[in-house]
């Protein structure tokens, strides 16, 4: 089971068009009024055992994440709207809420908030034991898609988006990145310790990494797989996922995926665990 969760939802939603609503905060299904990527990616968290739900806004949104706050959910408020940072900084302030509430760590999951799932999926996330980056055993060829490649599930090299044949010979294809990462407790301690190195601490410590305030939590992955800390487990193809970068991409959630999400769901048969 788990035990936490920090979910990453300050994102600037700069690609969907004319929607002002955070990603997260979108209809799943054809009913306006149904649940959204994030309602439903709590309340599976819920399900698989987490106490608690680190949610970190961004300050321009707070307001519309507030109705989620509970005695399970915190919301995390990252910096104060002044600069522009990539995801390893909304990472790090989740790390760091999650390092208050338990300060020698606990097993966590890190997530997006913009993906949708079968809960068959998260049940074989939080049975997996160690630290481990989830892909999956399939991949479409969008520019927004960060896959995965190695030497084996065990050995993960590079992590990232646009990877040229050439930079990859040699590798094998592990998959595309969920974007969900399961951390044991010791893990998050040293994940929160390196994402604060490569991020920074204004005005304390400058940033070292190569990304600095504009990282992804990829370059983090990234890290890890040279320092041999963090294998990747590749879940079947057959199991129903999606992010959500386009407004086709919602499309296709919407009229498509969810639905046959939820009918997956419907028709699971419980086994114990």
């Amino acid at each position: 089971m788990l035990e936490s969760a920090v979910v990453l939802a300050a994102g600037e939603n700069r690609r969907m068009g004319n929607s002002s609503a955070p990603k997260s905060l979108l209809p799943l299904g054809s009913d306006s009024a149904g649940p959204t990527f994030l309602s439903r990616h709590l309340d599976l968290l819920r399900r698989a055992g987490a106490e608690r739900v680190f949610l970190v806004v961004s300050p321009a949104n707070r307001a519309a994440f507030e109705p989620f706050a509970d005695d399970v959910v915190e919301l995390v408020v990252c910096g104060d709207g002044s600069e522009r940072t990539g995801s390893s900084v909304s990472m790090l302030a989740g790390l760091r809420a999650l390092l208050a509430w338990r300060p020698h760590g606990c097993r966590t999951v890190i997530s997006d908030a913009d993906i949708v799932y079968e809960q068959a999926l998260l049940d074989h996330v939080s049975s997996t034991r160690g630290s481990r980056l989830f892909t999956i055993e399939r991949t479409n060829g969008d520019t927004e898609e960060v896959r995965v490649y190695g030497r084996s599930p065990a050995q993960p090299v590079l992590i990232g988006k646009g990877l040229a044949s050439g930079m990859t010979s040699g590798l094998d294809l592990l998959g595309e990145s969920l974007g969900l990462i399961l951390l044991d407790a010791a893990e998050a301690v040293s994940v929160a310790e390196l994402t604060r190195w490569a991020v920074g601490d204004p005005p304390r410590q400058r940033p070292y990494g190569y990304g600095g305030r504009l990282s992804e939590h990829e370059e983090m992955w990234q890290y890890l797989f040279t320092l041999g800390r963090l294998q990747v487990s590749q879940v079947s193809a057959d199991l129903l996922f999606s992010e959500c970068d386009f407004p086709e991409d919602h499309a296709y959630v919407r009229e498509e995926l969810f639905p046959a999400i939820t009918r997956r769901d419907r028709n699971a048969v419980a086994v114990p665990r």
